[in-house]
């Protein structure tokens, strides 16, 4: 009888190919160490083009689909499609979490912007009102929401 148990083996991401422009915006940055910054399918991409280097954020769940760069250049947020959405902020030096804001928009997170103290987060969902959020996003909670315009 041949042996059921799973391979003790893992994968391991080594090299992201390709960037995603379609229906995206403003979604590459140059970091403060001037690495790159951009996303593929569910993954964030730190690219050192000195040293032909990536490193990965695999904080998401599903594709992202926006993204932007805190105004220090080191902290990004990049938001999610998926019926339970969510935007993670996180370190492009470490690309560990830093914050999770949820539990607000459905169906996805189509912008980001920082103000420009870097203070406050603004996200427009996918939703049929396009909601629009102003977020602490160092403590995850949302300061003001209201509905944008219909039209996409």
């Amino acid at each position: 009888m041949a042996d059921r148990t799973a391979p003790n083996c893992h994968l391991r991401l080594e090299w992201v190919y390709g960037y995603r422009g379609h229906q995206c915006r403003n979604n590459l940055y140059y970091t403060a160490a001037k690495e790159i910054v951009y996303f593929v399918a569910g993954v964030g991409v730190v690219y050192n083009t000195r040293e032909h280097r990536q490193k990965f954020y695999l904080g998401h769940n599903d594709d992202i689909i926006s993204l932007a760069l805190h105004p220090e250049r080191v902290l990004v947020a990049t938001g999610q499609v998926g019926k339970e959405p969510y935007i993670c902020v996180w370190d492009s030096y470490t690309v560990q979490t830093v914050s999770i804001l949820k539990d607000v928009h459905t169906h996805g997170i189509a912008c980001l912007a920082f103000d420009l103290e870097g203070q406050c987060l603004v996200s427009v969902g996918l939703d049929s009102k396009n909601t629009i959020c102003v977020w602490d996003w160092r403590r995850g909670k949302v300061l003001a929401a209201a509905p944008g315009h219909t039209d996409r």
